[in-house]
């Protein structure tokens, strides 16, 4: 029952997503000829030769999955296969939704961000339960695997293709806008999946440990983890205080530690998730 119930909200996530992110392209995207993956080559043919977003979207998702099937197998292009018939099915579907939705008086910057976010915010949903739209993100897949490049770096050489598309055609305020969205979304995407960070995990190697550590446990009473380790040119042994703390002390527990021994290394970072401990 609990295996169903976690396929049935993945599911609902994906739907989700993909609802949302087709709606963001046609409420946003679309009228702003914002150029973004294969959805920017949609606008851009449907500028010149108003053929529909949907149709255009479904001859190169479909076109882009059978490269993937020869080029990188079954295995790699499975969970691009719903996504890329099911979006171009959300993006016609919404059509029809935007004529009612006034949006008129709103200033061109600020329809943008509403079109980043949102899209962000759909596309996150996606790839937070494993799946995709389709489309540029099958053939970043592709151009990863077959230029043995990272999935980061064929995203923007794919993105920089279409922007320039958009320039071309569009001019310059449109590749702009273009760079604006894509930079917003991929922050958003990564907050959506990831979440956002409301704890830091410091790391710290000092002189004084246990005056550090009695700091952290009586006055803050936050736990704390002592790690054994070694110098890598010096080969002394070192201990490692590891502490995690709600971001919101992230300064308090910084100078509290300084004040103790200024010359402490700390290592700070981000704390997503913690699971399982007491």
């Amino acid at each position: 029952m609990k295996i169903y119930s976690s396929k049935l909200m993945k599911a609902a996530l994906f739907l989700a997503g993909s609802l949302l992110s087709a709606l963001a392209f046609n409420l946003f995207l679309l009228p702003n000829n914002i150029v973004t993956g294969f959805s920017g080559i949609a606008v851009i043919l449907n500028n010149l030769f108003g053929l529909r977003p949907s149709l255009i979207l479904l001859i190169m998702y479909i076109i882009i999955l059978i490269l993937s099937f020869i080029l990188v197998g079954k295995e790699k292009t499975k969970n691009s296969i719903v996504g890329s018939f099911l979006f171009p099915l959300f993006i016609e579907a919404t059509a029809y939704m935007t004529p009612y939705i006034d949006l008129n008086n709103i200033e061109p910057i600020v329809m943008i961000l509403c079109g980043a976010v949102m899209s962000g915010v759909g596309l996150g949903l996606v790839y937070k339960v494993g799946y995709t739209t389709g489309g540029s993100d099958v053939l970043n897949q592709i151009l990863s695997i077959k230029l043995k490049k990272p999935m980061g770096a064929c995203t923007v050489i794919s993105n920089i293709f279409i922007i320039l598309g958009g320039l071309f055609f569009f001019g310059f305020a449109s590749a702009i806008y273009s760079i604006i969205v894509i930079a917003v979304m991929s922050v958003v995407i990564d907050k959506v999946m990831i979440g956002i960070s409301q704890s830091k995990s410091f790391y710290v190697i000092t002189e004084h440990e246990t005056t550090v550590k009695k700091f952290l446990l009586s006055k803050l009473s936050h736990g704390v983890t002592i790690i054994p380790a070694r110098g890598g040119y010096t080969g002394n042994e070192l201990k490692l205080i590891m502490c995690i703390i709600p971001t919101k002390e992230y300064v308090t527990v910084k100078e509290g530690i300084l004040a103790i021994d200024d010359n402490a290394m700390i290592l700070v970072s981000d704390v997503y998730e913690i699971v399982g401990g007491k």
